[in-house]
């Protein structure tokens, strides 16, 4: 499931008091649930935002801090630095509903972003409308998100977010399976809750009736 969080306002004391009372109501469904926020609602106050602050708040609640969609241009840079993960504004047609996200990406948008280096720790990828291709390993701390598949040609660590655009078709390989979180279609699943035995090892990771299914890599 993901957790959407729509803001309205920048005062961290009350944003901090909703979160309270949604873990302290439902803590089985929200504990270590992935959450994006969502800033459409604030407009040029979002400059106002202490992203760093909020990513700490969110986190010591109990909440994965995963990513901001809907952020102007001036404040991208502030939130990177704040190490949640700026993602793809939302559109019309690729709404969230039910902790899934709709829309599809066809074959002739495809691109393929091809990073030749190791990915280190705060650092972060982001293909839209295509494929990351990592020739080397990535690091505990590092964030790769693609609106297609994502190929790791090394360890894969850090968190990986395949199909954010709501591709399910989009799958996840890499060399040796080491990533904290990994999420296709806005399904998420920590490692260490993934019922496999592919850990440290060649795998795939693909989508199927709304699970996340591992496999070994051939």
């Amino acid at each position: 499931m993901l957790n959407v969080l729509r803001l309205s306002v920048t005062d961290i004391q009350q944003i901090s008091e909703l979160l309270q009372s949604k873990m302290v109501n439902s803590p089985q469904l929200f504990r270590d649930s992935p959450i994006i926020l969502d800033c459409a609602g604030l407009g040029k106050k979002c400059v106002k935002l202490a992203f760093d602050e909020l990513y700490t708040v969110v986190r010591d609640i109990g909440f994965i801090p995963v990513g901001v969609r809907n952020a102007p241009g001036d404040c991208i840079k502030k939130i990177k630095q704040s190490g949640w993960a700026v993602m793809r504004s939302s559109k019309s047609t690729n709404k969230v509903e039910k902790g899934t996200i709709s829309g599809q990406i066809t074959q002739t948008d495809k691109k393929v972003e091809v990073v030749n280096r190791p990915l280190r720790s705060g650092q972060q990828v982001y293909a839209p409308q295509g494929d990351v291709v990592v020739l080397h390993q990535t690091s505990a701390g590092s964030e790769i998100l693609a609106d297609g598949s994502v190929h790791v040609y090394g360890a894969l660590r850090g968190r990986v977010l395949a199909g954010v655009n709501g591709a399910e078709s989009a799958r996840i390989f890499c060399q040796s399976l080491e990533a904290d979180l990994v999420a296709i279609a806005g399904c998420y699943q920590l490692l260490d809750d993934a019922d496999t035995d592919l850990k440290g090892q060649p795998a795939m990771i693909r989508l199927e009736n709304g699970r996340l299914i591992f496999e070994p890599l051939a």
